[in-house]
């Protein structure tokens, strides 16, 4: 069967498949009791007097937002816009985070809920002086958090490739300096892989940015990014130890545990991965299978909603 699709899905005229694709996303929302609204930028998912707003670039991600649309729309302060509650997740903009209202955080497209970076705090256990890797930082939220609570003494070293969610991360990292005093993190633009010879990278400017290896073509602007490995960056900051690795990169988790098992064993950080979906499959169990060959125990915590649990790691 997948592959007959792979032979006759690319015979199929592109608007054909446009129009499938927002036939079965309508039918999504409706049974989850919200209605689909197509404009010509974006799509505006409505429930009652709140709106979740996406851009049209970002439609793929249509029926994760219908799934999770609470979790996401009840993330951030919303406007008030004719009489309804807006969450406009559509382009760049700053957002006040419920949770954390510290500074207002500017956000490439879709918002971080807090709920997710407490999930990590439960398990990190972070406290003054603490080596913290933050892979796959977006817009730099958890980075920020994380750095308070290591305070000066500690550091939080963070990654992100996708340039746009860089340039976001940037700039909140750079705000919480002015406004926070942290000085504490080093944002670092790169992929962590398995070799540093570079990757391809579908730039979206989402939560979803990953490698074109796990994603395929045809989502967002093909960039060359630097890539490099664990073993490597312990290397480059001297690092002697790391206290805590939280692991978020859509996918490319298998490339990264994989090729740092030796270092993981030796080191023992504690660790929480987020699995993600890789040639239609999850990739809990393979990330399990290398943290285990790392002399690692694992729990799963439940996200709620239809999130994947998260992987907590324990040396």
């Amino acid at each position: 069967m997948r592959l007959l699709k792979t032979v006759v899905k690319p015979l199929i005229p592109r608007r054909v498949l446009a129009a499938r694709r927002r036939k079965n996303v309508t039918r999504l929302a409706q049974q989850a009791g919200l209605t689909l609204v197509e404009r010509d930028l974006f799509f505006d998912l409505e429930k009652a007097d709140r709106t979740l707003r996406i851009a049209a670039s970002h439609e793929i991600y249509l029926p994760h937002m219908i799934e999770n649309f609470d979790y996401f729309v009840d993330s951030v302060v919303p406007l008030q816009v004719d009489g309804r509650f807006l969450v406009d997740m559509s382009s760049p903009r700053y957002h006040l985070l419920k949770g954390f209202a510290d500074l207002p955080f500017l956000f490439p497209s879709v918002t971080e809920p807090y709920k997710t970076t407490e999930a990590y705090l439960d398990f990190a256990q972070l406290s003054e002086g603490k080596i913290v890797l933050d892979i796959g930082a977006y817009a730099g939220v958890t980075s920020i958090i994380f750095a308070q609570l290591v305070g000066p003494t500690g550091h939080v070293y963070a990654f992100e490739a996708d340039p746009i969610n860089y340039e976001c991360a940037r700039e909140n990292i750079a705000l919480a300096n002015r406004w926070m005093g942290l000085n504490n993190i080093s944002l670092i633009h790169k992929a962590l892989w398995s070799h540093n010879k570079g990757i391809v990278f579908s730039q979206e400017g989402s939560m979803g940015s990953s490698a074109v290896a796990i994603t395929g073509s045809g989502r967002g602007d093909e960039v060359r990014i630097p890539s490099t490995t664990m073993a490597e960056l312990v290397t480059e900051f001297g690092l002697d130890r790391i206290d805590f690795i939280k692991v978020d990169i859509e996918g490319c988790e298998l490339q990264l545990l994989e090729h740092s098992i030796e270092l993981l064993s030796r080191m023992k950080p504690r660790m929480i991965v987020e699995p993600h979906v890789v040639g239609g499959v999850i990739s809990t169990q393979r990330c399990c299978e290398f943290l285990e060959e790392a002399g690692y125990r694992m729990n799963l915590r439940n996200q709620g909603s239809e999130l994947d649990p998260l992987i907590e790691a324990l040396p």
